[in-house]
């Protein structure tokens, strides 16, 4: 997959949100210490095992069709200057967190999503050969600047995120994280009232508000003047909604067109090739907005 169409804004910063890594790195020194970075291979029991995992070499895999497909368990290092982007989706409890990058249609997503960030702005990515998930309980949730979050609402019972987990989750919006939320199939309509619900409980104060195509995010490398959607632009979603912070900046992004169904490769409606090429250009431009405002 390459993006044809110009690229007017391109830029070239490096794009880093040190202040918060920065702000991180003693708790992750501190797990490293402990050993804590190898306790999650044995503690797994609270999510249940939906889709098979190797305690061994701590990552989930599926295979079909004589292939296989590895979903890495992330750890991040601990060293404060480095500088690359690691896109990491978040595993949360209930739901199938884990949508597009087992029993995949083309392409695992989150890894082609990857490959064409690097290809195509001069974020410096970190390029890995399998893509990446964290636990929402790791102790390390903080060492990421930006959370990636998807399912369907309705396999095994939807998401159950705990009051501890959603006070973590408030921590880590606090210290200034972005999280990219999308819902894997709107016209069910099941994850999105999830999502709806976690975030009342998260910041009771705040609600969704519906983003015009004017703002930022829709033009932080790519100018965007109409929504194309993911792979699916269904009627009555057809535009992103956000949770702003007390800046006015967007804390948490949620789409419903599903951009990353785009990425694994599925067929796009009603705009084909341009809506995938649309798909991924809004992606980059969500990563680099949650980078650089």
């Amino acid at each position: 997959m390459s993006i044809n169409r110009k690229q007017e804004t391109k830029t070239n910063q490096r794009f880093s949100r040190r202040a918060f890594i920065k702000s991180s790195v003693g708790l992750a020194t501190a797990t490293v210490a402990s050993g804590g970075l190898l306790r999650s291979a044995n503690a797994q029991s609270q999510f249940g095992e939906y889709i098979p995992y190797d305690s061994t070499r701590d990552y989930h895999y599926s295979s079909r069709y004589g292939r296989s497909e590895i979903i890495e368990h992330h750890h991040p290092g601990t060293e404060p200057t480095g500088e690359k982007f690691t896109f990491v989706r978040l595993k949360y409890p209930g739901g199938d967190w884990w949508t597009n990058l087992v029993n995949v249609y083309r392409w695992q997503s989150d890894l082609k999503f990857t490959q064409v960030l690097a290809a195509n702005t001069a974020i410096d990515v970190d390029l890995r050969k399998h893509p990446q998930y964290v636990d929402i309980d790791d102790s390390w949730l903080f060492a990421y600047p930006f959370l990636y979050m998807t399912g369907h609402g309705r396999t095994y019972g939807g998401m159950k995120i705990s009051d501890d987990q959603v006070r973590k989750l408030r921590e880590y919006f606090e210290r200034g994280g972005f999280l990219h939320v999308e819902d894997c199939d709107i016209r069910y309509n099941r994850f999105r009232p999830q999502i709806i619900n976690l975030m009342k409980r998260i910041y009771p104060e705040k609600n969704f508000e519906r983003l015009d195509m004017s703002h930022p995010i829709y033009d932080t490398l790519y100018p965007h003047d109409d929504y194309l959607g993911g792979d699916k632009l269904v009627p009555g979603f057809d535009f992103d909604e956000a949770i702003m912070d007390d800046d006015g900046k967007v804390m948490v992004y949620f789409c419903p067109s599903d951009l990353n169904c785009a990425w694994e490769g599925r067929v796009c409606s009603p705009g084909g090739e341009e809506q995938r090429i649309w798909a991924f250009e809004q992606g980059m431009n969500v990563v680099a907005y949650a980078l650089t405002r």
